[in-house]
């Protein structure tokens, strides 16, 4: 079946219900209506009549009742008197007896006041209302009955069932013709050109065989090769996101160089000056031949002194695989601030650390953030080299700051250092790649920037705000209080 069939087929099989549907619901309900409109129409007849048939039946006056009921019977409508024991009192000559209630039905009469019911009498279907005359509800003065023959007014409304029915077929028809046309040539016609279209590019043999296959197939195969080719684009986008995501991480390696690069001369001053002690004190021992316990304790703390140093910078300086962990950022920070205060103490620039007692939780992986924090404090370094300075860290929970629309409270940690600051023309690029300030062969220009993309990697922001003598950057990151038991480095 070709696919503008199958959509013609689909749209019937969900109009053609609903039309009909719609069409039963419809002549139901007005069958209703017209029905409760007619037992309206002979309660209110009932009700006009009682009271004059009431006082006529009071003054013997038959004839007069006879002209009433003959008056009544032009629209269809027949009535009686019933005596109080409901047996037929006076009616016009065709009036039809079965309408009469039985024993039964009079004493349900009795017992609710009135009574309607619906009864065939000479072929004929009637709508019967049977109430009392006095208009105080007893039956002392008997019962009046009126009926309603409504055979041809159901005659009526089976025609006009009949004439909705036709219409409903009609309309059904002319919906087959439009969507038939619809589809022929908006889903049809389109569909096999570019189904011709589709086997020009086949061979002769394939176009042969595929001449007349549904066009959804030949869509499909051309759909198969389409997604072939998605996939095979797809996997190239991964290998291509991997080089850049190695690159990235080749870059923060080479950062991290470069920043052991700029601290390897207050490194080499730091050990040359334990080497040298280490020196002194083996002399001595060589030449006094006695009490070499104070001078061996000397050399050992002095040898651990070198190690640790070096032990700092290999880790710093090695290579890592990303991880995500809850740590102490605080722990972090003094981590950073202990690589470089050798360098610190050789510039002349005296480092606060004002972090508070409280621990300050977040998700993150902390040699990356090292690395952005010593980053940082190089910089500060650097912008104090001429006259030393002051060098002020921070870091508190800000429960104003929110970032990436997390109503959440945020971990903000300050560098501060009173150096020559940014100037104006190079705020803007601050933290573009390649961008640097320094002396040709002092900075690479990649630290802010690694460091910009690291802090984003967690979720977070770095800014910094400069003035003349002071610069100050602060990083922001999400706060993980809940992390606070399950911390992967402790508080110092």
């Amino acid at each position: 079946m070709k696919v503008g069939s199958r959509v013609t087929a689909m749209l019937l099989l969900a109009v053609i219900p609903v039309i009909f549907l719609y069409t039963y619901w419809n002549i139901s309900r007005s069958r209703g209506t017209f029905i409760n409109d007619l037992k309206r129409e002979i309660r209110a007849t009932a009700r006009g009549l009682a009271p004059s048939v009431a006082n006529d039946l009071r003054d013997r006056e038959w004839s007069q009742i006879g002209d009433v009921f003959q008056r009544i019977s032009a629209d269809g409508t027949s009535a009686a008197l019933l005596n109080p024991e409901g047996r037929l009192r006076f009616a016009l000559p065709d009036f039809p007896a079965p309408l009469v209630p039985d024993f039964g039905d009079l004493k349900a009469l009795r017992a609710s006041g009135f009574d309607e019911f619906e009864r065939t009498a000479g072929g004929r279907r009637w709508f019967v209302r049977v109430a009392p005359l006095n208009a105080s509800g007893d039956s002392r003065d008997g019962y009046l009955l009126v009926a309603q023959d409504w055979t041809d007014i159901t005659e009526d409304f089976k025609l006009h069932t009949a004439a909705s029915m036709i219409a409903a077929l009609l309309l059904v028809g002319l919906i087959v013709a439009i969507i038939h046309f619809v589809v022929r040539r908006y889903v049809s016609v389109p569909l096999a050109k570019l189904s011709g279209k589709v086997m020009h590019f086949a061979e002769d043999q394939e176009s042969a065989r595929t001449i007349e296959r549904d066009e959804v197939i030949l869509l499909s195969e051309e759909f198969r090769r389409l997604d072939e080719q998605l996939s095979r684009a797809r996997i190239d986008l991964l290998n291509k996101h991997r080089r850049e995501l190695e690159l990235e991480r080749r870059l923060q390696h080479a950062d991290r160089l470069a920043t052991i690069g700029t601290l390897a001369s207050g490194l080499a001053h730091e050990i040359g000056t334990p080497m040298g002690v280490i020196r002194t004190r083996a002399e001595f021992l060589l030449k006094s031949g006695s009490g070499p316990s104070r001078n061996v304790e000397i050399i050992i703390s002095q040898i651990d002194r070198i190690s640790r140093i070096v032990r700092m910078l290999l880790e710093y300086a090695r290579p890592r695989e990303s991880r995500m962990i809850a740590c102490d950022i605080r722990q972090v920070v003094r981590t950073a601030l202990g690589l470089i205060e050798m360098e610190a103490v050789r510039r002349n620039v005296q480092v606060i650390d004002q972090q508070g007692p409280d621990a300050l939780m977040v998700s993150c992986d902390p040699d990356q953030l090292q690395q952005v924090f010593v980053n940082l404090a190089v910089n500060a370094l650097d912008a104090m080299a001429v006259c030393g300075g002051v060098l002020r860290v921070t870091a508190q929970v800000d429960h104003d700051q929110v970032h990436h629309d997390q109503a959440a409270p945020q971990v903000k940690i300050l560098f501060e250092d009173s150096g020559s600051g940014v100037a104006v023309r190079d705020r803007a690029h601050i933290f573009d790649p390649f961008f640097t300030t320094k002396e040709p062969g002092k900075g690479t220009g990649m630290g802010l920037a690694v460091s910009q993309s690291i802090v984003r990697d967690h979720g977070g922001e770095i800014d910094f705000d400069a003035a003349p003598g002071r610069t100050q950057f602060a990083v922001t990151l999400p706060f993980a209080p809940e992390s606070a038991g399950t911390s992967a480095i402790g508080v110092a």
